[in-house]
């Protein structure tokens, strides 16, 4: 079917024999009222899909190609971000999934997926698959990951994140999505009649941002700390290439979701009054990568800081602390760093935070490397060390939410694993 063709009022319906087969996949006929429901999810739409822009990435979650470089070869991030979260208004039907992948194809029309334009990810939590579909959920429940975090555990169904180097194409984006507002050139992309948005969550990264975002901020003190070219509230660059996992290495290579992967997120309170207020650079440089880590070093680094974690017991013992790096680090395999971090900073709220957002091939693998961070062992070896103290940035940092999402392959996005969603995006 094209943009401009619609299906007839006599357009073929799903026979008697195919309602049942894919009813029964998900569990709905045990009955008339079963098979009479099946029939109501499965209705034929006219809601035309329109075309999609050739060329995408199979995973929405792979950016980078579309990204530039620095000079040593790290991807540089769109500079804004915006997540945001939605619930499920009812049970999915045909005309629910052409709705979503209608609007998705929408964006990509309108804008180009790189940063200048928009990239994107569609993700789905543990409740829609659990409470929407009555299915399990590929991807378990959030959880504590600390004895110091107190975390509330999200229950969204949908969570949308979007990037770009231009803002108000975030704002816009989110105006038709949650209000009908038309796009440039008139599109329309709502999704009020499907979605009900519960929250949005905003921020940024990139050189010189965060310093220009730094006044009257609670958890950042007075005086202009933030270093005017730091692409990080906390003064230090985050990602580089050789500490951030391959796209390719965590997409899901096997069953429903092969092509797309998972998704962490978390919202974080900074209190950095002490971080500026009382300590020096070196203090700083020492927690955020190892205790014999130098500024030079850090002025150095191109593609990995070199945070040495085969030296974490030694330095706890020797200098009664340990880098947020260094112990991080422990989590990577044979094969490297497991997760991609696309976090960034916020001022929501006007309070100092961090959305941390990031992406691997499984929640464990995050699990691995959150747990990692907390180098639960240095305080056993230096009584200087606690939990939080001299021990990397946690004493900097409080998980206010978590949660944990599904971000299957760009063809799947839209209600993943309703029965009708292949049927649905069929013609």
């Amino acid at each position: 079917m094209t943009d401009k063709q619609k299906p007839s009022d006599d357009s073929p319906r799903l026979s008697r024999k195919r309602l049942l087969a894919a009813a029964a996949a998900t569990g709905l006929v045990a009955s008339t009222e079963g098979v009479a429901r099946a029939a109501e999810y499965a209705q034929p739409t006219t809601i035309a899909l329109g075309t999609q822009p050739k060329g995408l990435p199979v995973g929405q979650h792979v950016w980078e190609p579309s990204m530039k470089t620095d000079t040593g070869g790290n991807p540089i991030g769109p500079k804004y971000n915006r997540l945001l979260f939605f619930d499920v208004l009812k049970a999915p039907t045909v005309a629910s999934v052409r709705t979503l992948e209608a609007a998705l194809r929408t964006i990509e029309r309108t804008y180009p997926w790189n940063a200048a334009g928009v990239v994107f990810t569609v993700s789905w939590g543990p409740h829609y698959f659990e409470n929407v579909l009555k299915v399990a959920s590929p991807v378990p429940h959030p959880q504590q990951l600390s004895d110091f975090e107190y975390p509330i555990f999200d229950g969204y169904d949908v969570c949308i994140h979007l990037a770009s180097d231009d803002q108000n194409i975030l704002v816009a984006i989110q105006n038709a999505f949650t209000a009908g507002a038309k796009l440039p050139g008139g599109a329309k992309a709502d999704l009020s009649g499907i979605f009900r948005w519960r929250e949005t969550r905003t921020g940024f990264a990139g050189d010189g941002i965060p310093a220009a975002h730094q006044t009257n901020v609670t958890g950042i003190p007075a005086g202009g700390v933030v270093p005017a070219s730091s692409p990080l509230f906390m003064g230090f660059k985050s990602g580089y290439v050789k500490n951030q996992a391959s796209e390719s290495s965590i997409t899901i290579t096997t069953g429903e979701f092969a092509g797309g992967t998972t998704q962490h997120v978390s919202y974080i309170r900074l209190k950095l009054d002490r971080w500026y207020g009382g300590m020096s650079q070196t203090q700083r440089v020492q927690l955020m990568f190892g205790p014999q880590i130098t500024q030079d070093q850090v002025t150095a680094f191109k593609d990995d800081p070199q945070s040495k974690p085969e030296a974490l017991n030694s330095d706890a013992v020797t200098y009664g602390m340990v880098g947020h790096a260094q112990a991080a680090a422990r989590a990577r395999t044979t094969t490297g760093p497991v997760i991609i971090r696309r976090d960034f900073d916020t001022i929501d709220g006007g309070v100092a935070g961090l959305h941390f957002v990031a992406v691997q091939k499984s929640i464990d693998d995050f699990v691995t490397m959150r747990q990692a961070m907390n180098a639960t062992n240095a305080p056993r070896l230096n009584p200087a060390i606690t939990t939080t103290t001299n021990n990397g940035i946690n004493e900097f940092m409080f998980v206010l939410r978590r949660a944990n999402y599904i971000v299957p392959p760009r063809t799947k996005r839209s209600f993943p694993l309703f029965a009708y969603q292949a049927q649905a995006l069929s013609s």
